[in-house]
């Protein structure tokens, strides 16, 4: 999967939801957390040779989460559903990369909070329950 064709553009979006998730989980998102979520998507997820960025995608997707004052639990639950019924299309790999963007969103600004915890618990519960 690691965000061929068709998918890439609902993958990207989806992928947009856990981030916004993960920097509103103590409902606000701050320049660390904003930061991190580039740097994460500049290393993992900016490589496309299509019109339909993947980079873009997930900006886009951000900003429209931001203006819409969504929740983190309403983020992280598209995510959810998005993984669940695309799993066997995520490698090891990307689930390893997914939780370590995750993971450096939650402690970009002043380490991790009990909100963040349990969300990255929950993710990775989702991603590593099936995973070989």
């Amino acid at each position: 999967m690691e965000t061929q064709g068709i998918q890439s553009n609902t993958f990207h979006k989806k992928l947009a939801h856990l981030f916004y998730a993960v920097a509103m989980a103590d409902r606000k998102m701050v320049i660390e957390e904003k930061r991190q979520i580039v740097a994460y998507v500049k290393k993992y997820w900016s490589h496309s040779f299509d019109k339909n960025d993947g980079k873009e995608v997930i900006y886009e997707t951000m900003r429209e989460l931001i203006q819409k004052q969504e929740t983190s639990d309403n983020a992280f639950a598209v995510f959810t559903t998005y993984y669940q019924s695309q799993s066997e299309g995520f490698s090891k790999d990307l689930c390893l990369k997914i939780m370590e963007a995750a993971d450096g969103i939650a402690t970009s600004f002043s380490k991790r909070n009990k909100s963040e915890l349990i969300l990255l618990t929950k993710l990775h519960q989702l991603l590593f329950k099936s995973v070989d």
